[in-house]
Formats: structure tokens, sequence, C-alpha cells
């Protein structure tokens, strides 16, 4: 299953999630409240009574008054690693809320990988029980507790639960059901109303606690009797390479250069050694540093529909290389977007900042025109529901000035962005087109004729690397992609051509070209 889907299909259940991640965390917070004035009074209030009240019957007998001041050192220990863990809870579970309220987008792809390594679930009659491999169940899921998000195109119904980590305490837990759920065999293990993982490590915690403490009376019982002492501590220092950064805020190069050639004539690679950056535009003859981290590429959340981009690849057009002009989109600290050129194949460079405001940026990409005129878009999270941001910046001297067109929003995320020339572009979201014959002035959304036995929605209606051509006067073309939603190819993708005769503004379907094929 792609991931990305499901997150996308979740875009919508935003306001659900949070009503359901407030109440949930309002539950944590007083719980955790509870543990903590639990934990003060037993371990640091009638710990330390009983310290003062027993101590002094024990005095004369040495062993007695060491079991003592161990119990009472040991309560303190217990006490201390219980408030840190709280606290921890106290502030992942803060953490989590503003996460969800700011960071939707990565909330979203770490529950969504979680609950596809859970796609299996049985029942009992208050009870799911999920699993990663049968017949043993990871997660118990109280049913009363649980809450439909939303049901995906294949009729899986996407749902929130309430992981139990301790009594009291839960997290957030996507799962899918598919119809109604098997009943639990009677052989198969359940699992327990706690985190058993989080159970072993207090454990672990605990016994290193009463390790520690023995280990230190153990020594103060030695040193009063022997009066010896330990020998001191050896430290070590331990050194490691710092990024060079010049006075223009750009890399010096600090390691070797590729020494090879590749069956691409204009290529960017990536030494995995030094984590350098360098490019060849003759197959590998001649190599250019290009000084940039990897890391400042793959600003914001670097994610598209097939998901998260691994690292040592890079979005389409977010960067281009070739003798006449090589250039890259970068952010050093998530909010400036740079853009840095080159017009001598990489020996020397040229900087300029497109914009100083960016936040929770996502998709971005650049195109560049034969008179040095270009558009740069890139798209940010929104408040609203499943929306995004859409900026526009426009050069007409190779990047070295970028001026800023209106911004806009778009319904859904944004998929792709294609520009014809300066002034007319289109933007993408799965399901729908929009058109800018001002230079980002102003969308509108273009009409697309879906055929009968097709529809939108599979994956993209209209995906990189796919661009807008002018094949004529007022003469567009492109490929979409469309489900096939009858027949033997039923639900399999196809890539579509379409043509436009005024300028972008509607769209006939003319043939179906090829199956597009999707990965899980």
């Amino acid at each position: 299953m792609n991931p990305e889907l499901f997150i996308i299909e979740l875009l919508s259940s935003k306001e659900k999630i949070r009503a359901y991640d407030k109440e949930n965390r309002r539950r944590n917070l007083l719980a955790i409240l509870g543990y903590l004035i639990g934990v003060c009074i037993i371990c640091f209030g009638l710990g330390t009574l009983f310290y003062r009240m027993f101590r002094w019957r024990v005095r004369s007998i040495t062993s007695g008054y060491y079991i003592i001041e161990g119990f009472y050192y040991f309560s303190l220990a217990v006490g201390v690693i219980g408030v840190l863990f709280l606290l921890v809870l106290l502030l992942k579970t803060i953490f989590g809320g503003f996460q969800l309220q700011y960071a939707y987008d990565h909330w979203l792809e770490k529950h969504v990988k979680r609950m596809l390594n859970t796609p299996y679930v049985f029942q009992e009659r208050d009870y799911y029980y999920l699993s990663a491999k049968p017949p043993v169940s990871k997660i118990r899921l109280v049913k009363a507790e649980c809450m439909s998000l939303t049901t995906t195109l294949d009729d899986l119904e996407i749902q929130l639960g309430r992981k139990p980590q301790f009594p009291g305490i839960g997290t957030n837990q996507l799962f899918l059901l598919a119809g109604e759920p098997k009943l639990m065999p009677q052989t198969y293990s359940r699992a327990h109303s706690f985190n058993q993982g989080a159970l072993l490590s207090m454990l672990g915690l605990l016994l290193a606690a009463l390790a520690g403490v023995a280990y230190y009376e153990g020594t103060t019982v030695y040193q009063n009797l022997y009066g010896h002492r330990s020998g001191e501590e050896t430290t070590y220092e331990t050194s490691s390479t710092t990024a060079i950064v010049n006075a223009e805020g750009l890399l010096e190069q600090q390691g070797q250069a590729p020494d090879r050639q590749v069956g691409q004539t204009n290529q960017l690679e990536l030494m995995t050694g030094s984590d350098e950056l360098y490019l060849t535009t003759d197959n590998g003859l001649n190599w250019s540093f290009v000084p940039l981290k990897p890391e400042w590429l793959r600003f914001g959340s670097y994610l598209l529909t097939s998901g998260e981009i691994p690292y040592g690849y890079w979005m389409d057009n977010t960067y281009n290389i070739s003798p006449e002009f090589s250039w890259f989109i970068y952010s050093q600290n998530q909010e400036d977007i740079e853009f840095l050129s080159s017009k001598d194949k990489g020996q020397t460079w040229q900087k300029s900042v497109v914009s100083s405001r960016a936040s929770w940026v996502r998709y971005r990409k650049a195109q560049f025109f034969a008179n040095g005129s270009g558009v740069l878009v890139y798209s940010t999270a929104s408040p609203e529901v499943s929306s995004e941001g859409l900026e526009m910046y426009t050069t007409n001297d190779f990047g070295q000035t970028w001026s800023r067109s209106n911004g806009t929003s778009v319904p859904q995320p944004v998929q792709n962005v294609s520009f014809v020339n300066p002034t007319l572009g289109f933007v993408s979201t799965r399901e729908k087109l929009f058109y800018t014959n001002n230079s980002g002035n102003s969308f509108k959304e273009a009409v697309v004729t879906i055929p009968e036995g097709y529809q939108t929605g599979g994956l993209d209606l209209f995906q990189s690397p796919n661009e807008v051509i002018q094949t004529g006067t007022n003469q567009l073309e492109t490929k979409f992609y469309l489900l096939k939603n009858s027949g033997i190819d039923q639900w399999k993708m196809f890539a579509c051509l379409y043509r436009s005769s005024d300028n972008g503004e509607t769209w006939q379907f003319t043939e179906q070209l090829s199956q597009v094929e999707q990965t899980d």
C-alpha cells in the first residue's frame, strides 16, 4: 500500500483528528498529573519519612543501617526516574498537540506508517486487536473509544483509536477496517492493556537504579572500612569534521571530486563519503563542486504522492545541470528560500534570495525560458482543512532577482505545476486543474472533460514529470492520468492524451496512451 495515498485521504479529516487528539491529551494530562502526585508522595514523602523514623534504631548495626539508607536512596532514585519519565510523557503529550496543530503532514506521515505496520485486524466483543503477523497481536483498542475518519476509494475504512501505554495514558493509533473484522481466534495471543516495551524499559531503569544504589552503598561501606579510593576516570576527546562556510554563506570543498565517467552528459553526483555534491556537463570528464549541503536541497517536507524521496534523490525541476546554466533551489534555515546558479559549468556561483518568509514548504519547482525569464513556485501548509498555499516568484535575469506574484491557495495538495511561458501556467491537484494567464496574479479552474468509463483521483490528474507543451497558436497538449472505472481494466490507471484549443481553459480527451503502474 502507498502511504501517500492514505495521507492525502486523511487531509480532509484534520478537524476530526484534532478533536479526538484534544480529548485524548486531556485524559493523558490528568493521568500524568495523578502519577506525578503519587510518585512524589510515595517516593519522596513516605520514603523520607520511613528513613527518618527507622535509621536511628539500627544506627549501631552496620548492615541494617546501610539497608535502610540503601532503601532511602533507592526510593529517591525511583522518584527521580519516575518524575523524569512523567515529564518526558508530559512534554511528548504537549509537543504532540503542537505537531498536530502546526505540522499535520508530518503527523500523518508518522501515524500512517504505523498503521501500515499492523495490517491485520481481529475483534472481540469490546476490543479490536491489531497484528503485524498473526497469531501475535501487538495492540488492543477499546471499540467504544474508536472513531471512523474516512473511507478510501478501495472501501477501506480508516479509524482512529487509543493505543494504551499505561493505565490512563494512551496514544493515537490509526488502523484500517476492510469490512467486518474476523473474530479473534482463541489460540492467538492477546495484546495487553499497557505497552509492554515501555513497562520493560521502566523495569530496566528501576533495576539500573537498584544496581546503582547497591554499588554506591557497597563502595561506601568499603571506603568506610578500608579507607580505599578508586582511581580517577580517564576521559577521551573525539574530533569531527565541521563544514567550512565562506563569507557568502556557501560551502568550501573539503573532499575529493569524483574520478569517473558517467553515461549521462549532465549529472549531479552525491559523494557519500564526504556528503558533498558535484556536477558534470561532459559525462564525468570534469567535475565541479556544488557549494551546498544535500540537506539544504531537501528543506521543508520532501514528500510527493509516491512517498518521501530517498536521500540522494531530488524532486523534479528543483535543480538543473547544463553547460550554459546550472541552478539549485535551496534553504539553509527552513525559512529563507535561496537560488544558486552558475553559467560557467560550476566554476563560479551566484546566489540570490527568493523569499525570506517561507515556512512549511512541500512542493517546489522552477522553470526557465530562452530569454532568461523564469518562474519559481512552492506550496505551503495552510490553516484550511486540506488546502495548500501557493507562492509564485518571477525573474527576468536568470534568477539574479525575484519578484513575488500574488499568492493563492488550492483546495487540495499541489501535485504538479507547469508553465508554457512566463505568463501562462497550470497547477494541478489530484482531481482539479487550475490555470493562470497573468503570471500568477490570479488562477481559475480549468474544465477537464472526463470521458465515460474513466474517473480522476487515482494518484494525480497531472503528474510530474509531465508538462504542458504548446503545439500551435492557442493549442496545448499534455498527459493526464485517469482511472478506468468499468470493463476488464477497471481500477487500472492510464496516461491519456489531452488537448486544448483555448490556451488551457478547457481540455478534451484525445486518446488513451499507456497503462501507468501503481506501486504499493
